[in-house]
């Protein structure tokens, strides 16, 4: 069996991974049944350490996701499990009427919601409410669940400014992690139906996340956003982020000013220059290699301080859980020296990938091969196009009997 197949934990989203293992057969063709499962859907005939939470575990055979009895459990979930998707404009009357309330926030909805989600992940063997879900509809208890917590808001779907891209470097982004995490993972310090945290959906990282795309995944025009080190160079020289970069460019280039003037075609008398220097560069040239790598090397810087500030602000308040980091692009091939950085943080390397299996597997090896870390497929589908959404995102089947196989 490949790397990643070994380091595959399981499906967060709408495909189903069956257990089938060497050191236990569970009955029902490859599904195990009740009798077989903990309370936290963990199968028994596999035993691991007992924890009292979520964890991850290596054998001499693969990486397994651990429940807090101590059994290997395959995480085969649902995102997007939010009342929110029911108030749209196009169906916001179906389900009033359904349900006979006047709006989400009635508690009528709240049981009417709760009674849905429970009755759909009973016929569709779901055991994981993954990202993006409202975990609050429901009672502790129910089923082990993903948690957002969001330090920035940096999505690929959405149109971002300059704020969005806080200097992660200063004391006030560490204030803020710190405060946020008290008053998120704290609370859920001793909970041992959480999996573990997740953070940004999808971040935009690179030149090629941040282009202007005609339409996104949802139909809608998405503009040209900025990239974090495109906003920080650009910082004024007494923020903890310029003197960041400055310091970043002076080792790149040997502290020469005139090998970097050649490269930016600037006239810098010396770095400190450089330092006093707000909105010096707004634009990156895309056509400029040396540009290029300055960038992306101090990406990393940043990525390295953020992801830093962020998991020690939840484990200091939290300790327990699983982290699980931001889910990264597949389909925009996230660079490998980024997979890499992140895995040093987290747990668990959260991959979003909408492919066949044939892509879908290559890719998830590479991954594996170059982290050497488990992997959870954080979001995919297969869908069956029809006349109200003639193409849907993703990879699609000829009919709903072909997506089930």
């Amino acid at each position: 069996m490949k790397t990643a197949l070994r380091s595959l934990l399981g499906w967060v989203g709408c495909l189903v991974l069956s257990l089938n293992v060497s050191s236990g057969q569970p009955t029902d063709g490859g599904r195990p049944n009740a009798e077989e499962l903990d309370q936290y859907g963990g199968y028994k005939g596999i035993r691991l350490k007992q924890t009292g939470f979520f964890h991850v575990e290596k054998t001499d055979k693969r990486h397994w996701l651990v429940t807090p009895d101590g059994h290997a459990f395959l995480s085969n979930g649902i995102n997007h499990v939010e009342p929110k998707w029911m108030r749209k404009f196009y169906n916001a009357d179906y389900w009033a009427r359904k349900y006979d309330v006047v709006d989400y926030t009635d508690k009528g909805f709240s049981r009417a919601f709760k009674e849905k989600v429970e009755s759909d992940v009973r016929r569709f063997g779901w055991n994981t409410l993954g990202c993006h879900s409202s975990v609050e509809f429901y009672d502790k208890n129910v089923l082990p669940y993903v948690k957002t917590i969001r330090f920035v808001s940096i999505h690929h779907y959405t149109d971002h400014t300059d704020r969005d891209f806080p200097d992660v470097f200063s004391e006030t982004f560490s204030v803020y992690a710190d405060s946020l995490a008290a008053a998120v993972a704290a609370p859920l310090r001793n909970d041992p139906y959480l999996l573990g945290y997740f953070m940004v959906d999808c971040p935009i990282l690179t030149e090629r996340d941040a282009a202007a795309h005609g339409l996104n995944i949802y139909g809608q025009v998405r503009r040209a956003s900025p990239t974090w080190p495109n906003v920080i160079r650009n910082l004024a020289g007494n923020t903890p982020g310029k003197r960041a970069y400055v310091e970043h460019v002076k080792e790149r280039y040997k502290n020469d000013i005139q090998s970097f003037n050649k490269t930016y075609s600037t006239a810098f008398s010396a770095f400190s220059e450089l330092l006093d220097k707000a909105n010096w560069r707004p634009k990156t040239d895309l056509q400029n290699e040396p540009e290029q790598r300055d960038n992306h090397g101090f990406l990393l810087k940043i990525l390295d301080r953020r992801y830093a500030v962020e998991t020690a602000a939840i484990k200091k308040y939290d300790p327990n859980h699983l982290m699980l980091g931001d889910k990264f692009n597949g389909n925009t091939d996230t660079p490998a020296d980024i997979l890499a950085l992140a895995a040093r943080y987290v747990d668990v390397l959260l991959i979003q990938h909408y492919a066949y299996w044939d892509e879908l597997e290559a890719y998830l090896n590479k991954i594996a091969r170059a982290t050497q870390k488990p992997i959870m497929q954080g979001d995919a589908s297969v869908n069956v196009p029809y006349e109200n959404m003639p193409n849907p995102y993703g990879p699609h089947a000829a009919n709903q009997q072909e997506r089930v196989r």
